[in-house]
This record gives C-alpha cells, structure tokens and sequence, in this order.
C-alpha cells in the first residue's frame, strides 16, 4: 500500500515538474504579448486542475491507508484484549488451585 503512495507521489511530482518545465518554455517562445499572456494563463488553469487532481488522489491514498492501519490496530486491540482475558482467567484458577494446595498442605502440618 504505502510503495503505491510513493509511485503516485513520483508521477505526480514527475508530472508537476513536466508541466512547469513546458509553462517555463512558453516564456521564451517568441509570439505576441497577447498570446503569451493567454497560453501562460491556460497552463496556469491545466497546471491547477491537474495539481487540484493530484492532491485528490493524494488525499484518497492516504485515507485508504489511514482506514487500513486503524483496522489493524483495533484487530490487535481485540485480539490483545481476548488474550488478556483469557490469561487473567488462567492465572485465576492457577491462584485458585494454589490457594488449595497451600490449604490442604496446613491442614496436613497442623494435623501431624
């Protein structure tokens, strides 16, 4: 899950960089005033969308992997807390069953 997060950050930053490197391009492509300022702004609107997308995408991965990591931890937590249980129970009837040994083993000093 997490080499997922990290592929789609790598595309996303290798994307991000392909369309600043191509926005730059455009200042030093000789053109008028007008169309420059035009295609500088319809890069700025794509680059948005595209980075808007991306944060998106982002933001859906690491939901993903936030919701996946809670469920493991309460799994644990349930399977720790049966665990505990089911040891508390054990060490119960082993206090038990010496507490009846230690009883039996007096009553037999006190006997002799």
């Amino acid at each position: 899950m997490a080499d997922r997060v990290v592929h789609k950050s790598a595309a996303t930053a290798f994307i991000a960089g392909a369309l600043l490197g191509a926005g730059i391009a455009f200042l030093f492509v000789p053109q008028s005033g007008r169309q420059t300022r035009r295609k500088i702004r319809q890069f700025a609107e794509t680059a948005g969308s595209k980075a808007q997308a991306a944060r998106l995408e982002l933001q859906h991965s690491l939901d993903t992997i936030i919701g996946d990591v809670e469920e493991k931890l309460q799994a644990g937590l349930s399977s720790g807390m049966d665990w505990t249980e089911t040891k508390l129970a054990d060490l119960q009837h082993a206090l038990e069953a010496t507490r009846k040994s230690i009883g039996r083993q007096i009553d037999k000093i006190q006997s002799s």
